[in-house]
């Protein structure tokens, strides 16, 4: 199965938050434009006003001034009363004024204004026509330049350049813009936070579904799915689209975890019997080959005898007749089993003891080759498992360890407790493994070197039953070796702590090895 791909980091939430967001920055943006220039506008505009109420009150009092004095309608009447336009338009723009020939040239009142501002205003004054202008010298400070060209029955006799003071108006419309500013960004983010709550709620769900389904991908993948649960979590109680399909997706996981658990009980049925098949298998093979090599060499050596030897033949019929009894029970036995799981009943069993056992039995065997077998064993080491598996396991060893070892060297059997796990460890010298060897003599036919066999008919099965039996008891099996030196073949099973009364009782089962005296007749194995 493939790896489920990384959680989303851009999901639809996500995804519906940043828009909102962006249009609700986007709307502010045009709102703020919007009331800015509005408000500018009427500052302008109420500006304007004034201006203009100035500009006609100033032609007021110049035409009544030049009346008064009776000036002629010229700019030397205009430069004649200069002082006095000065003293009568105090009382609207102060000190804050100055006139000015049509040039534009200083003539009266306060000269600092001329020098002030950008001078736009007063070259529009200068062609003719009012403007003003607007400077901010501090953030709260606002000054107003009006320049207004001073005609009287259509002769321009001067300029007239007012200075006003607008800070208050300025700091009253700017007081108002943050107002409106601060009002509209707490009601905008008051509705982004009821939209982000709803938008949530709305996709929870959802949410919560491809989370579930990120469980279900990591699941399958680790074959350990629990489908009621996860439909459970699945259905969110909702009454609108988004819980129907909540609904449909749980229901559709129930279904999927029955389908699961049936496919997972036939999966486990099929292993099951190919187990039971293979194991079949390597028991009659392992278990047919004493009898059978015993059944062979009585026969040859009736053959060569031609019946001369009567005792001989007496013997070698009761062998061959014990023997094939014995066969056909187990062959008999084999197939009235049915029940794999009382042939493979677990129970404690001291490995220390058993490998002792297996050494004595294979003592005979390994005489023959000029080798002996010693033992450095604890008085226990007790694990829970299958004696007969366990033996059988120990007895492959040590008989590889008897056909590949070299001659005159001895096999040497110990075990320890170590970490909560049992130890047993076959050593022996001999031709070695190489690198490459080591994990391939467990496969299943592997032999590394016929030849090298002291006995030959070996199907190279031994050592993978071995690992098999092992791995049903939740073992490890493996060899450490180097060529032309030591081999090590080592098992690790758990440790199993058991009381005293229960070891006695071990001790003294009926099915518990016993020790039997080597025949005197002349051995086959």
């Amino acid at each position: 199965m493939s790896h489920s791909k990384k959680p989303l980091r851009f999901g639809i939430r996500l995804q519906m938050m940043l828009v909102i967001l962006l249009l609700f920055l986007a709307g502010g943006g045009i709102l703020y434009g919007g009331i800015h220039a509005r408000l500018w506008q009427s500052l302008e505009s109420q500006i304007t006003r004034e201006l203009q109420s100035r500009q006609e009150n100033s032609l007021i009092y110049i035409r009544q001034l030049l009346m008064l004095a009776n000036a002629n309608n010229d700019e030397d009447g205009y430069r004649q009363i200069a002082e006095n336009i000065v003293q009568e338009l105090r009382i609207l723009g102060g000190r804050s004024l100055c006139v000015l020939d049509t040039q534009g040239q200083y003539i009266s009142g306060n000269q600092q204004i001329l020098l002030e501002g950008n001078g736009e205003d007063l070259r529009q004054a200068v062609a003719g026509n009012a403007a003003f202008t607007m400077t901010y010298p501090d953030s709260d400070t606002m000054l107003v330049y009006f320049s207004m060209p001073v005609v009287i029955e259509e002769h321009t006799l001067g300029i007239i350049r007012y200075r006003m003071d607008t800070s208050q108006l300025y700091t009253q419309i700017s007081q108002n813009e943050r107002l409106v500013y601060q009002t509209t960004a707490f009601v905008f983010a008051l509705i982004f936070l009821l939209l982000a709550f709803f938008i949530n709620q709305l996709l929870v769900p959802v949410w919560k579904l491809t989370e579930i389904t990120r469980q279900v991908v990591r699941d399958l993948s680790r074959e350990q799915v629990d489908m009621q649960m996860l439909a459970q979590l699945a259905d969110s109680g909702r009454r609108d689209e988004v819980g129907e399909l909540s609904r449909n997706f749980s229901v559709m996981l129930e279904t999927i975890g029955t389908q699961l658990t049936k496919m997972q009980k036939d999966k486990e049925q099929i292993v099951s019997l190919l187990g039971s098949r293979q194991e079949f298998y390597n028991n009659m093979t392992h278990e047919l080959k004493t009898p059978l090599t015993t059944i062979q060499g009585y026969a040859q050596l009736m053959e060569e005898d031609q019946g001369a030897d009567r005792q001989l033949t007496k013997q070698g019929l009761s062998q061959i007749l014990q023997e094939s009894t014995r066969m056909h029970q187990m062959v008999l036995q084999l197939l009235e089993m049915s029940d794999k799981s009382i042939y493979m009943e677990k129970r404690p069993v001291n490995l220390a003891a058993l490998a002792r056992n297996v050494a004595q039995a294979l003592e005979i065997k390994a005489a023959r080759y000029e080798m002996g077998i010693e033992t450095s064993l604890p008085e226990e080491l007790w694990t829970y498992g299958v004696e007969d598996r366990l033996r059988q396991v120990l007895i492959n060893l040590v008989d590889n360890a008897i056909k590949y070892g070299d001659s005159r060297a001895s096999i040497r059997i110990s075990g320890m407790e170590r970490n909560g796990f049992v130890w047993l460890f076959v050593r022996n010298r001999g031709k070695g493994l190489a690198p490459q060897e080591q994990e391939r003599i467990f496969e299943p036919f592997y032999r590394v070197d016929k030849a090298y066999s002291r006995e030959q008919g070996s199907s190279g099965l031994g050592l993978s039953i071995c690992r098999k039996i092992i791995e049903e008891h939740e073992g490890l099996i493996g060899v450490k070796s180097k060529p032309e030196s030591q081999t090590v073949f080592y098992i690790r099973l758990q440790k199993t702590v058991i009381s005293r009364q229960l070891q006695e009782e071990r001790k003294e089962a009926p099915h518990a090895p016993r020790k039997t005296e080597p025949k005197k007749e002349r051995p086959l194995l």
